[in-house]
């Protein structure tokens, strides 16, 4: 980033690196949201086979806690997982924007400051 210490602005300053860190970073934020839900979809899913287990082993009150725990949480945790997959493809659009952005600005060039005129 430029400091101007003289009052000469810079036209069209920009912060795209920044904004491209950002957008990294929550990115990265979103993912691992949506790997933690899929971790917890198939540990509720172990959790519901394991309540079913209980019940074929005559043990059905165990069995009905744990197969509606794991069931409930495998409700739970799919539409988490679903929510963060719209995120993150909301996400990759905004990143894949930015970036074509960036493209067609570096394509079109920038015209020149036309210098001083001096009176004659």
């Amino acid at each position: 980033m430029n400091f101007n210490l003289f009052g000469n602005s810079q036209p069209d300053e920009d912060y795209s690196d920044i904004a491209e860190e950002i957008l990294e970073e929550l990115l990265r934020q979103v993912r691992q949201s949506y790997n933690v839900a899929l971790t917890v979809i198939g540990t509720s899913a172990i959790l519901a086979f394991v309540g079913v287990g209980l019940v074929y082993a005559n043990k059905v009150q165990e069995g009905a806690v744990t197969t509606a725990a794991g069931g409930v949480t495998t409700v739970a945790a799919t539409r988490f997982a679903n929510q963060k997959k719209k995120e993150l493809q909301q996400m990759m659009e905004l990143v894949e924007k930015r970036r074509a952005k960036e493209e067609l600005r570096k394509m079109i060039p920038r015209p020149q400051a036309m210098p001083p005129v001096k009176p004659r």
